[in-house]
């Protein structure tokens, strides 16, 4: 009767039980963290704060960065600076992501439609998403231009 208890507490099988407990932790965290970077969506954009971004002008039409922001400031996106980007090359609008925030990207997407996405990851810089404003950029913000 004791033999049976002195194995079942033996080094190995309290070793083996113990990492099978942080695997199950492990995987619980991982379909949370994946749900909740799902979910985003279910709940209105008054449940979040607001997203904070830069707007760049990258099609060289005059005041663009600025008619965006104005366009943005009911929608829970809170536009810090706007600026024009060094050369006007860009033909199509896109979000360039500084800081991985997938669930503030995944939410920036679905508020303005914009599919363009480029990664240019620097955790240091001021705001964690830039829009920056290609020559198609009447396709996702209806602005006035005149």
């Amino acid at each position: 009767m004791f033999a049976s208890k002195k194995y079942l507490f033996s080094k190995k099988n309290v070793i083996i039980c113990s990492l099978l407990v942080v695997i199950i932790i492990c995987l619980a965290m991982i379909v949370f963290t994946r749900q909740k970077v799902e979910n985003v969506g279910i709940l209105s954009e008054d449940h979040y704060p607001s997203i904070k971004i830069m707007v760049y002008n990258g099609c060289g039409f005059a005041g663009v960065a600025n008619n965006v922001k104005n366009y943005l400031q009911n929608k829970n996106i809170d536009v810090v600076n706007t600026r024009n980007t060094q050369r006007f090359v860009y033909d199509e609008t896109l979000i360039v992501v500084k800081q991985d925030d997938e669930i503030d990207l995944k939410r920036l997407k679905r508020m303005t439609n914009i599919e363009n996405v480029i990664y240019a990851i620097d955790e240091n810089f001021d705001v964690p998403l830039i829009i920056i404003a290609g020559k198609d950029y009447q396709r996702y913000f209806q602005v006035n231009t005149r």
